[in-house]
Formats: structure tokens, sequence, C-alpha cells
């Protein structure tokens, strides 16, 4: 990349200097450039930078390696991480030679078994149906809880209203 100090200023080549070296994304101990990225294919800086976040903030891993033998696929179906993101965590996989040359398939293998290998947003679609479900069903049983909960108040004070009271002369009467 032309970096004319004369056309752009020496403060913006400076910048963009040390953005050209400064690690993109950072997996534990592991950090990857954009130029290392870039390499690899993976151009999709704000994905690795999400990557980035999610992965150290949610999960707090070791390094690359943790990622592909500790966190599950599934465990990755979440807002914000997306196929996109999962592509650079691909590239770093690549990078560090982690899981031969198919990296994410043999990733999903490892976690998901003998199952057959789906695309990541269809993992996301049964993580969203399930908890969908799941909202569902405690939305169910609370319902049910409230109307329990208020037949019983209903009758306990309809109890007390139908006991005889005491015979205390009114004071009007």
């Amino acid at each position: 990349m032309d970096l004319s100090t004369a056309v752009l200023g020496k403060s913006v080549v400076t910048r963009l200097r040390v953005r050209q070296l400064e690690a993109l994304v950072r997996l534990g101990s592991d950090t990857f450039t954009r130029e290392a990225l870039a390499i690899n294919g993976c151009t999709n800086y704000i994905a690795a930078a999400n990557l980035s976040a999610i992965l150290n903030r949610e999960f707090r891993i070791v390094d690359t390696r943790d990622v592909y033998s500790r966190i599950t696929p599934d465990a990755l179906a979440i807002p914000k991480l997306g196929a996109f993101t999962l592509a650079v965590l691909g590239a770093c996989f690549q990078i560090k030679g982690i899981g031969g040359d198919r990296p994410l398939e043999s990733w999903i293998r490892k976690h998901r078994g003998d199952h057959k290998v789906v695309s990541f947003d269809t993992l996301k679609q049964r993580d969203q149906q399930a908890a969908r479900a799941e909202k569902r069903t405690a939305k169910t049983r609370k319902t049910s809880r409230r109307n329990s909960a208020h037949r019983l108040r209903t009758d306990r004070y309809l109890a007390r209203r139908e006991k005889p009271t005491h015979d205390h002369q009114s004071p009007t009467g």
C-alpha cells in the first residue's frame, strides 16, 4: 500500500502503519494481525474484532488451541457471532495449523461426533427455536401458577366472608 507522507500526512501514515502491525484478533495468548488474516483470505475485520471480544469476554480462553478443543460450535451460536465471524475463527485455526485442511469442519465433527456437519446458520436457528420453546414453556408455567394462586386467594377470601361474624351491636342500631 502506498503510504505517501506528502499526501496523507505524517500522523495518518504513522497510525496506518501501527494499525497494520497491531493485533486485530486476540484469542487468549495468540494474536493475529490484519496482514496474517489477509494472507489467509480473511478481510472481514469487523467480524474479527467481534470474535476477539466475544471469545475473550464470554469464554475466558487460553489460546486458539483451547478454542478448538474446549469451545463447542453450539456454544458460539450467540448474538453478534455469525457465519462471517466463524470464518475468521477458521482462518485463525488455519494460521495456527489446527484442524488440518478443513479446520472448521474438523472442529464441528470433533464436538458434534458423527453427526452430519450442518451450517452455522442451522445451528443458530436450532438454538433460537429451543430458546423460544423454553420461553413459551416458562410463560405457560407462569400463567398456570398465577391463575392457581389467584384461585387460592379468592377461595380464602370467600371462605372468610362466609364465616359467621360475632353478634356485635352496630353503633347505629
